[in-house]
């Protein structure tokens, strides 16, 4: 094939050592082809089916269209059919030689050429999703657009009220203003540049979707139909991580609406002598005001990212590797936005870090205490992960900077803390015999605590994770899973002999949960509504009294931890 982009020559013309400029391409040939070779081309009996498309042309279609090949490499026949069972392309002597049985076989040239003629009937379900997609870009950048132009118009109002009630006092609160004003300038670049960085990384998707879809158009026009099938895919897979790029945007808060208020004090009417502050400053994490809206029908395509819709049943893992640890006693594992891989050893004071090759990096101390602390991790932001100190002293959640592994924040909750879950600025966690407790981060120690009703008393040692769906608490004390809402009410409680004594649990983009069990030996899955487990790993995968578990959301990675050592990474996938 015919790759150099400077100055191609015709193929045929090179076998006789011949240097001519090529004017056409031949997509099932895979050969450049000059003027007079292009006519021959053109009258042959043999080849006169196949379509040329000009150099002009072939230049401009993307490099992986360029590089996939027409001919099976074991038979050099063409490639004419595609096995959905063995998810590979077949010529006709493949069909016969390895794919007798599979009864989910396509022709090519029938999937792409449907009745109405149409070659690029394959490329329309995608530019669709691309045009929702775009459309989607567009009406969050405005949203955030008008919020950033919200936020700053209301702090000259802030400001304006702030003086007004100056100006009825002595001048003695001079330094308390300008500390409120201060205050109300930094929370303004801060929250400001939060929003920035989102609509930066929306147009930086929005780029990603204009580029695909000069790609699509330059397909249609030039790419061959094999080209056109195997183009599909990466095309999908290229649109499906733009649209969980954005979906995620959607689903982390980063559109929601912020307002920043200010509450003056109350006292300043004419307890002068008394007021220690001028007032205090908030940003309001509303509602979002932008909705997205998917108007194609992505049922259409031929491979399908992982899908709310989609049967567990349907659900697979292939295995990434195998991280080669020296210790054991391992009850709580996680991972960073870069890869990298963190390992908490059972009330030993420590945090393993490995890098995303599973190579061992650092390991740190959790607290300056000389205690055994340690039970769960549970992943805060991008830079930041929690750890649970368990049933030993110091009673507290510790919150550890993933680069640096340094601790830099310690909670002191009174209560023992074992399984842990951190979601949309609370922590959740499970207790000795106090049930299972929520609290709140922003109002700091021991406020806004409040126990789960309906849930046991006795949850120690006991794992727990939760989403914008509810709370998901696995119990090994009897065999359990149960589903709660954020009042307490139980939606569902699951037992099955798959699983038993489960310990680690987790969530992936659409509510799956996934539950580690120990006894059991294997890592199930289980439907949203908790009706519909799976065995996705078991013994036979290396699995050995499982107890950590970790789900990567962003890259559909399951992170599983032994509990007597060792662990591994799967690739989680639908097919």
């Amino acid at each position: 094939m015919a790759t150099n982009e400077i100055a191609l020559f015709c193929d045929v013309c090179q076998t006789r050592d011949l240097n001519k400029s090529a004017e056409g391409y031949c997509h099932q040939c895979e050969e450049a082809l000059c003027r007079e070779c292009r006519d021959h081309h053109k009258i042959s009996k043999l080849l006169k089916s196949h379509q040329t498309i000009s150099i002009e042309k072939y230049r401009k279609l993307p490099s992986f269209i360029k590089e996939i090949k027409h001919n099976c490499e074991e038979h050099d026949c063409f490639l004419e059919f595609y096995c959905k069972s063995h998810d590979s392309l077949c010529c006709k002597l493949c069909l016969i030689s390895g794919h007798k049985k599979c009864n989910d076989t396509i022709f090519i040239d029938n999937y792409l050429t449907p009745s109405s003629g149409h070659s690029s009937a394959a490329l329309d379900n995608i530019e669709r999703v691309l045009k929702d997609l775009e459309s989607n870009i567009c009406s969050a950048i405005k949203d955030r657009n008008r919020n950033l132009t919200e936020l700053r118009e209301q702090k000259p109002v802030i400001a304006e009220q702030i003086k007004e009630k100056r100006e009825e006092i002595n001048t003695l609160l001079d330094h308390l203003e300008g500390e409120l004003l201060e205050k109300a300038s930094a929370m303004e670049t801060e929250y400001c540049r939060k929003i920035e960085v989102v609509i930066e990384k929306l147009e930086d998707e929005k780029k990603k979707v204009d580029e695909i879809q000069k790609d699509i158009e330059s397909v249609k026009m030039s790419a061959s139909n094999l080209q056109i099938f195997i183009g599909t895919k990466a095309f999908e897979k290229n649109i499906s991580t733009n649209e969980i790029n954005v979906q995620m945007l959607y689903n982390n808060g980063s559109f929601n609406n912020l307002v920043m208020e200010c509450t003056l004090n109350d006292n300043l009417g004419g307890l002068i002598r008394e007021i220690k502050t001028f007032g205090d400053m908030k940003v309001d994490n509303r509602e979002k005001h932008v909705s997205f809206s998917w108007k194609s029908d992505k049922s259409a395509q031929i491979f399908k990212p992982m899908s709310r819709t989609k049967s567990i049943g349907n659900l697979c893992v292939r295995l990434v590797r195998k991280i080669d640890i020296g210790q054991n006693c391992f009850s709580g594992c996680a991972m960073s936005e870069d890869g990298n891989m963190f390992f908490l050893p059972l009330y030993q004071n420590k945090l393993l870090r490995y890098d995303p090759n599973g190579e061992f990096r650092s390991e740190s101390s959790i607290s300056s205490l000389k205690s055994s602390i340690g039970y769960d991790l549970a992943v805060v932001d991008s830079k930041t992960v929690a750890v649970s100190s368990g049933g030993n002293f110091p009673q507290e959640i510790c919150l550890i900077d993933m680069d640096s592994a340094e601790t830099h924040k310690e909670f002191e909750i009174d209560d023992w803390c074992h399984g842990l879950s951190y979601h949309n600025g609370s922590f959740i966690f499970c207790t000795y015999d106090n049930g299972i407790k929520m609290i709140d981060r922003s109002h700091g120690n021991l406020t806004n605590v409040r126990n789960l009703s309906n849930a046991p008393k006795m949850v120690d040692g006991t794992y727990v994770t939760s989403n914008e769906n509810g709370i998901f608490h696995s119990n090994w004390h009897d065999d359990s899973v149960v589903c709660y809402d954020f009042h307490g009410q139980v939606q569902w409680k699951f037992y099955n002999s798959l699983v038993r004594k489960p310990y680690g649990i987790t969530l992936d983009s659409y509510s799956n949960i996934y539950v580690a069990g120990s006894e059991s030996n294997n890592i199930v899955v289980i439907s949203p509504d908790g009706k519909q487990p799976k065995e996705l790993i078991g013994a036979s995968d290396g699995l050995l009294d499982p107890r950590a578990i970790y789900f990567d959301k962003t890259k559909n990675l399951l992170l599983v931890a032994n509990y007597s050592g060792g662990a591994f990474l799967f690739d989680v996938y639908n097919i």
